[in-house]
């Protein structure tokens, strides 16, 4: 059988028999029902087997299915998804490079806004001033979606701090964690990186052809996953909250939160998420360093504001940044 029909009869038959967990179907009737031919359902049966799902045949030869995976593929993270522009096309991979660098290419080939690339390890995870990612395999999210937002170039650094709302919403959904976010892109739990985002924007003068939002999570990760350098910088939220957490549940969440917080975005800007964003903000009333370049920039800051930019009072009076990495002060 051709590998993309094979693939579809799989979907299919997952779609048929998941319904009702621990339920039995008779092979003769569920092959006759998929018009199909048993050996057909075999090699079915066999490639779902081989995506992660336990199906198993009872005493009476009959198929039971069992369980899901928690890998992120398309059939999991399409299963009961509630946002509805966001993964609209969706693109799955065992390793890559970077998500970032893969939604690029895609955005450029002309995929839709919502297309989202998410990939179970990444070999040259990207964060911000070119860092690395730390990316291993199977412990978090590492995913990018393409926006193609009708607003101006401006105003698109307020991606970044919408989707880190997001982020931090779906976090809290699990447990009383204490999350917040070190402006423009980080979300920290308990004071230490949770999560990063990397934004990149293709734009002319007055309009934006693409964003790629880039979104890492640390998810499951236990205190050794980390290289020594990151133990105490880092943290997941397997380590917070004491628990494992099924990562294509939490991908669903943070995709609703952020499909709604971008949709009141596209509308009315930073307007309506300013009081969540104050509100997470770990620099609010800090005093702290901002570099930017070869330039520091101290004073305490005083706001972030509608257009995402910090506030600072400094020395020389209150000034505003878009950009910058910050350092508190102890």
């Amino acid at each position: 059988m051709v590998t993309d029909n094979l693939e579809n009869l799989a979907e299919k038959l997952l779609e048929k028999i998941r319904k009702i967990n621990g339920r039995s179907f008779n092979r003769i009737r569920l092959a006759k029902n998929l018009k199909i031919s048993e050996n057909e359902l075999d090699s079915a049966i066999n490639l779902l087997k081989s995506w992660g799902y336990s199906i198993k045949t009872d005493r009476r030869g009959h198929i039971v299915y069992q369980s899901a995976p928690d890998s992120l593929i398309s059939t999991e993270i399409e299963y009961k998804q509630k946002a509805k522009i966001l993964a609209c096309e969706i693109h799955t991979f065992k390793s890559v490079q970077s998500t970032n660098s893969m939604a690029h290419q895609l955005a450029v080939s002309g995929s839709p806004e919502g297309t989202l690339v998410v990939s179970e390890y990444q070999t040259k995870g990207r964060g911000r001033l070119g860092r690395a990612w730390f990316s291993p395999e199977n412990c978090g999210i590492y995913c990018s979606l393409i926006l193609r937002p009708k607003i101006h170039p401006t105003k698109a650094p307020g991606i970044s701090l919408i989707t880190a709302v997001a982020v931090a919403e779906t976090i809290e959904s699990y447990d009383d964690f204490k999350v917040s976010i070190k402006w423009p892109n980080d979300v920290l739990l308990s004071g230490r990186k949770v999560a990063g985002i990397l934004t990149e924007l293709s734009a002319e003068l007055d309009r934006i052809n693409f964003i790629i939002v880039g979104i890492g999570i640390n998810i499951n990760h236990r205190r050794n996953d980390f290289p020594d350098d990151l133990r105490k910088l880092a943290t997941s939220i397997r380590i917070d909250g004491k628990k494992k957490i099924r990562r294509v549940d939490f991908l669903q969440k943070l995709l609703y939160n952020f499909e709604k917080e971008y949709l009141i975005f596209k509308k009315s800007g930073l307007a309506k998420s300013r009081k969540k964003i104050l509100k997470y903000s770990s620099l609010l009333n800090t005093e702290i360093d901002l570099r930017i370049g070869r330039k520091t920039v101290s004073g305490k800051v005083i706001d972030i504001d509608k257009m995402g930019r910090l506030v600072i009072e400094t020395a020389e009076g209150i000034k505003s940044f878009n950009a910058g990495e910050v350092t508190m002060h102890r």
